[in-house]
């Protein structure tokens, strides 16, 4: 997929933009920028933080209490322990309001000296305090470790794990339902485990699962997890989106990079005296304005494929500028950690030549080395084992060798990945060996780790939210702006544009990336990182709402319909007969049930008049963090698959054509594709739910609910009979609408397959009128219209006699009742799908009238389907 993002209009966008128009967008984007940036360390320059007081203090006033604990992030202060409050440090003096031990409150005013004695008053006492011992790192619990010894350590640390993976399946499935990216609903799961959540509900439980000797061994792992992660995305930008719109997609990545930089620049002034930890200015100003610069490619390239929009030129422009945003990102990031981690300006240039060193390096040795990757796989066909422990060992070297030049180790892991052959199969064969266990297990484990440090209850001033809010405002005009005004700069129409500034604005997991380096190098503080946390989760989860919004009836998406339009229709010289204009179907949810519908459609297909199979099959792209090349590898794979049973079909006579495509609403998707007008019927599979007997639901209640044409709904059985004289095609009738439906397509399945028919109806008793009418009335139409005789069986529909005649059956052929939307199978049906051995097809009539539906209302209903439950089987 992401090799076929090319489309026409975008390469005409492309040939329209260049020469002096890019150069002139470029010197006002380079000038803005510059000019925040000299204004920014002009006037930041001559500034200084907060002094550092946070710590664990002892205290001689009775207010106060003996024991002290000062949370700090830059002038706020949280002072906790025998005495609570909420202060503000302005120079050296520390006031505010405080809860005192004694009972009552009192004013404190402290003037401090570093981290000496405090001395001042609270209330009308004479007080001061001492420092006694740093705070512990952020995450970390303050309580001692518990001495275990190695096998209660394991055990210990399992269930962490197994907390946190549940977690994150329960809060990812949620936010997938509702169209949110996965990723960042485990994200979500992580901070609810730490403080923010689950610390301040039931904090023993927190302490439980996430001990002090545990957090460091859930820390290691999620370290791992993330280098693994940062290969797994190098790996999945693929210089080949680039193609062709080069030009267009870097100006619009640079200005939606350079323009919220430029405001990170200028919103660092203000922040720096307000929140920023005791650091110099420029590597906290400049972390600002990269972490408003950020745009997650893999969860920007899951919303592209989740909603069909590579295929065309907002999403094509988006794929392309967020895979250079993102080589931006890492770049500004390794620019930003080594300027973070000297007081020295030579050292710092220093650390930057090597990283550019051994960038090239990489680039220009690496990539040679690991060409001979694709070699041995074309000869082989998959990735041996020997090479998977090449690439492991790449990946942890290269991690190392960043980490010992001074810039983040995770940046390594990224060049790995960055310098992999691009091969379809060989990027699928790598991601699926290292995805499964990084994304599924260690990459939660990040997620929680950031929880841990992550306390949105500290936020506890409305000063705070409101300065969440600005930097939320700051980073959404930033980023949308400068990404929407380069791409209306560049030729896109005004929506267009604002479809690109609303997908650049999403920052996701890359964001928290940045903001836990920034952290531990201590150039944010705890207070700060929460705030551009909550922002991050804002940008995220904001994108497709606004997308919506922007694009309501989905025109910036590719329609599932033109696939289908797309594909190759059979010729009349292939069938040997006129192509038929109208169409059946064939969905299947589980490729394994797929021969059994085909099965089942072929002899409708031959019917009178003759009608097309069109087989649709979904790709779910259920890959939350990477997965481009891989969903388009299996899109490719299906449609190969497919592609031989149409060939089957055109052989024996029957028009074909197949579509894959990937989709996260399927449901919504088939009745799309069921709304084409040549479609007279859909045939799926059902899934266990729908056995019970409640309104079905998922994607087969969807199509039952909205898809304009006939739909037949197959339950499969492990064993099933053959259909023959033993096993007859069975269709308990009633004379409902839905139940002429289902006769319809019994009456031509038994036809062509030569096998008996038979018509099962209530006998006269227990307050049923007799159906021998209505099946002699029916059995004449079949007769008539499909040249077969059916037989009518009568049975106690009360004693259970329907359940106990559909176990000779070869294939059950079962009407909805009239009002499946509110009973759903109910309890007659349900019994026979649990019970019935044959496969069963549930059969809802549509809008569309079909060929044996009544043309009079004087064919008598009769109510063998409406038995109560407890009166029948």
């Amino acid at each position: 997929m992401t090799a076929s993002v090319a489309s026409t209009p975008l390469a005409e966008n492309s040939t329209k933009f260049g020469g002096r128009r890019l150069i002139a967008g470029y010197v006002a984007v380079s000038l803005f920028l510059a000019v925040a940036v000299v204004v920014s360390i002009a006037i930041g320059k001559g500034r200084h933080p907060a002094p550092a007081i946070g710590g664990f203090y002892s205290s001689t006033a009775s207010c106060l209490g003996k024991d002290l604990k000062l949370q700090q992030s830059g002038q706020f202060v949280d002072l906790s322990g025998s005495s609570t409050g909420e202060l503000r440090l302005r120079g050296n003096h520390l006031r505010g309001t405080v809860d005192c031990a004694s009972g009552g409150t009192a004013a404190l005013n402290l003037t401090i000296a570093g981290k000496g004695p405090f001395a001042g008053t609270v209330g009308s006492e004479q007080a001061s305090a001492t420092f006694v011992k740093a705070l512990p790192e952020p995450g970390a619990s303050a309580k001692k470790p518990v001495k275990r010894t190695s096998e209660e350590t394991f055990g210990r640390l399992m269930l962490a794990i197994a907390a946190v993976l549940l977690a994150a399946r329960l809060v990812g499935t949620v936010t997938a339902r509702l169209s949110q990216p996965r990723v960042m609903g485990e994200v979500l799961a992580g901070i609810l485990l730490g403080p923010t959540l689950l610390g301040a509900v039931w904090p023993e439980a927190k302490d439980y699962l996430f001990p002090p000797d545990i957090v460091p061994l859930l820390s290691a792992a999620a370290q791992i997890g993330l280098a693994f992660y940062l290969f797994l995305v190098g790996m999945e930008l693929d210089p080949r989106v680039l193609r062709e719109r080069i030009g267009q997609a870097a100006f619009i990545s640079n200005t939606s990079v350079a323009f919220p930089m430029a405001l990170g620049f200028l919103v660092a002034i203000p922040i720096y005296k307000l929140l920023a930890p005791d650091i110099r200015y420029l590597p906290f100003a400049l972390f600002m304005g990269v972490a408003m610069s950020i745009t997650a490619f893999p969860v920007l390239a899951r919303i592209l494929i989740e909603r069909r929009m590579l295929r065309r030129p907002v999403g094509a422009i988006s794929m392309a500028g967020a895979a250079i945003d993102d080589v931006t990102a890492w770049g500004l990031l390794a620019l930003a950690t080594a300027v973070a981690g000297t007081g020295k300006a030579t050292h710092a240039i220093q650390v930057i030549l090597l990283a550019a060193i051994f960038t090239a390096a990489m680039l220009l040795i690496g990539r040679r080395l690991l060409n001979r990757l694709s070699k041995a796989y074309d000869e082989v066909g998959q990735v041996s084992v020997l090479w998977l422990g090449a690439i492991f060992v790449c990946v942890l070297l290269s991690a190392y060798v960043a980490q010992q030049i001074g810039i983040a180790a995770i940046f390594g892991a990224f060049i790995v990945g960055l310098i992999m052959p691009r091969r379809a199969g060989l990027t699928a064969d790598v991601s699926r060996r290292f995805e499964n266990f990084v994304v599924l297990v260690l990459l939660p484990l990040f997620f929680v780790v950031t929880g841990l440090k992550t306390q949105v209850t500290a936020l506890n001033r409305p000063v705070l939210w409101l300065l969440t809010l600005a930097l939320i405002g700051v980073a959404v005009v930033g980023k949308f702006l400068g990404a929407m005004l380069a791409a209306r700069f560049s030729g896109f129409k005004l929506r267009d544009s604002a479809a690109i500034g609303t997908l650049m604005n999403t920052r996701g997991l890359t964001e928290l990336i940045v903001l836990n380096i920034g952290l531990d190098l201590g150039v944010v503080s705890t207070q700060l990182f929460t705030m551009l946390v909550v922002m991050a989760l804002v940008t995220t989860f904001m994108a497709g709402p606004v997308l919506r919004l922007i694009d309501p009836r989905r025109e910036l998406s590719e329609p599932v319909e033109e696939g289908l339009r797309r594909a190759r229709r059979a010729t009349q010289e292939e069938i040997k007969v006129p192509v038929p204009t109208r169409s059946i179907m064939v969905a299947a949810q589980d490729p394994a049930n797929l021969d059994t519908l085909l099965a089942l459609a072929e002899p409708l297909a031959k019917a009178t008049p003759p009608r097309e199979i069109v087989i649709a099959q979904v790709v779910m792209p259920d890959r939350f963090v990477t997965g481009a090349l891989r969903d388009a590898d299996e899109v490719a794979n299906a449609e190969e698959q497919l592609e031989e049973r149409r060939r089957d079909l055109i052989q024996r006579g029957i028009a074909a054509r197949v579509a894959a495509f990937t989709t996260v609403l399927p449901g919504q998707d088939y009745v799309r594709l069921a709304s084409e007008q040549e479609v007279d019927l859909i045939m799926l599979d059902g899934r266990r739910p729908l056995l019970g007997e409640g309104v079905p639901r998922g994607a087969v209640g969807q199509v039952l609910a909205q898809a304009p044409c006939d739909v037949a709904v197959l339950v499969e059985r492990q064993e099933r009979p053959t259909l023959g004289p033993g096993h007859p095609v069975m269709v308990p009738f009633g004379g409902g609408d839905h139940d002429w439906a289902a006769l319809e397509l019994a009456a031509w399945i038994a036809a062509a397959t030569d096998t008996p028919l038979k018509l099962i109806g209530a006998a006269n008793g227990n307050g049923h009128r007799d159906a021998r009418r209505v099946l002699d009335s029916a059995s004449l139409v079949v007769q008539q219209l499909a040249g077969i005789s059916t037989e009518p069986l009568l049975v106690d529909v009360a004693g259970g006699g329907l359940v106990a005649a559909a176990e000779e059956a070869g294939l059950l052929v079962v009407g909805l009742s009239d009002r499946w939307k509110s009973e759903g199978l109910g309890p007659v049906r349900a019994e026979i799908a649990k019970k019935a051995p044959a496969p069963i097809l549930f059969v809802r009539r549509g809008s569309r009238p079909g060929a044996l539906a009544p043309r009079s209302g004087d064919v008598t209903k009769f109510a063998w389907s409406y038995v109560r439950p407890g009166a029948g089987a």
